[in-house]
């Protein structure tokens, strides 16, 4: 494949589906260069609860926005965008990219861009952080809620739950609208690109969660997890992910080490099923014949 030809493979798909392997793979045959779209594993130190690729690994090829974002700062749509536009500008970046990732808000960010809203105020920021602090994301969610029926935004997303009612304070636009009516700017994704999905039935991804679960608690998502709270970062959005999260409240409530592998296989599973319910509204995803999909994509003109 010719070095001038610049084209994007979307791997996506449910967490533990095999995406980042693959990925791994084809960027191997194919001499090009991955980058993370999975919304955890940004963060440096977190490696282990997010299945981040291994240090062996990011040398076979190039790997890109991969535990970088350190304690207590916070990863963004619009600061991905902003990396990602930067990562373009590469004099060697290599191609064909794999761009690899379950977060389907940050996927849809890079397709579509981000709501064309005007600035918001400090003023209305900080007070709806004060909000979130002082009387929770309970009281925050009943107004979400309340202005916009329609909103798929889950009550334990602080960040998207606070820009939602930013821009509802801010505007009066309600975002799910917004959304309907691809209202969106920033859009700059301006490569080719072909979208291939991961999926497997419940019963399959149950054991495999397991096995990874075991293999996170073995390998020390517990002193990743220890280290974060022993140095105050208790409130960093990270560790209300799944895993960690978990993790926390064994900590905080002296849990066993079975009670964790369950409650983190439980959660884990009610995650996926979330994001199969959002892929599975993408009718560009490409669920079978993976290999044959992109060896037709990157021969093409």
């Amino acid at each position: 494949m010719a070095a001038s030809t610049k084209k994007v493979i979307l791997v996506v798909g449910p967490t533990a589906s095999g995406k980042s392997a693959w990925a791994l793979e084809q960027a191997l045959k194919y001499h090009g260069s991955i980058i993370n779209i999975d919304s955890v594993q940004f963060y440096k130190g977190l490696e282990v609860g997010s299945a981040a690729p291994t240090e062996a690994e990011k040398k076979l090829v190039p790997h890109y926005l991969y535990s970088y974002v350190e304690a207590p700062l916070e990863m963004t749509a619009a600061k991905f965008l902003e990396e990602f536009e930067k990562i373009k500008q590469l004099p060697d970046l290599k191609f064909p990219l794999f761009i690899v990732g379950g977060t389907g808000f940050y996927i849809q960010a890079l397709e579509k861009g981000l709501f064309d809203v005007e600035p918001i105020s400090e003023k209305i920021r900080t007070d709806l952080e004060n909000e979130l602090l002082n009387s929770g994301a309970d009281a925050l969610f009943v107004e979400l809620k309340s202005r916009d029926p329609h909103t798929q935004i889950h009550v334990n997303d602080h960040y998207r739950l606070v820009r939602a009612l930013e821009i509802i304070r801010t505007t009066g636009k309600i975002p799910s609208q917004m959304k309907a009516e691809n209202n969106f700017k920033n859009k700059n994704f301006n490569f080719p690109y072909l979208k291939i999905g991961f999926q497997f039935e419940k019963e399959f991804f149950l054991e495999r969660v397991k096995q990874r679960t075991e293999a996170m608690i073995q390998n020390g998502i517990v002193a990743e997890t220890e280290y974060f709270l022993k140095n105050n970062y208790h409130d960093w959005a990270p560790l209300s992910s799944v895993g960690y999260r978990e993790v926390v409240q064994c900590l905080q409530q002296n849990k066993t080490k079975d009670w964790l592998l369950e409650n983190i296989t439980q959660s884990t599973m009610q995650l996926i099923k979330k994001q199969k319910t959002w892929f599975k509204r993408d009718l560009s995803i490409l669920w079978s014949e993976h290999s044959k999909h992109i060896e037709q994509f990157l021969l093409e003109d």
